[in-house]
């Protein structure tokens, strides 16, 4: 029987969210990454700080309490910064082997989505990658909790697993 894991990072919620539905529509656990050092509550001081979010750049994250091995199907979900994967799912990507797992993926954003899935990728060398979604979210203030992402377009993302 498949093992399916969701493994999510959320800075505002929206991924969380959309975590929240994968779990229950396929019955699998769920682990959120966080980083060590909770970043600012503040946008623009994160802008500061990651604006140049590139392959390289990580941040150290609370350690992960969960066998890996257990699971054969993997969900990842994460947020857009700027143009790239979170750097909180980089440093989980680098620090974890998830090779020879079939995976599904996706970045949640606002219409800036970049090059996440290259990103995903380029982390996940060994995986077999077998779906990604591009989570689209409002970029209007006041609506940025409103998912413009069909609730078939995910369902049909979750059925590549």
């Amino acid at each position: 029987m498949d093992k399916i894991l969701v493994i999510y990072y959320s800075f505002t919620g929206n991924s969380k969210t959309v975590a929240e539905y994968v779990k229950n529509k396929l019955n699998a656990d769920i682990l959120e990454l966080e980083p060590k050092v909770p970043f600012s509550s503040d946008y623009d001081e994160v802008v500061r700080q990651w604006q140049n979010n590139d392959i390289k750049r990580d941040v150290e994250i609370k350690p992960v309490d969960i066998d890996l091995s257990k699971y054969n199907k993997i969900v990842l979900i994460t947020c857009t910064w700027w143009y790239g994967i979170s750097p909180v799912m980089k440093k989980f990507l680098k620090e974890y082997d998830l090779s020879k797992k079939d995976i599904i993926v996706a970045s949640s954003n606002a219409g800036w989505i970049g090059h996440c899935f290259k990103d995903y990728e380029t982390l996940l060398p060994n995986s077999n990658i077998k779906g990604e979604l591009d989570l689209l979210f409002s970029a209007n203030d006041g609506e940025r909790n409103k998912i413009l992402t069909t609730q078939k377009e995910i369902d049909d993302w979750v059925k590549c697993l």
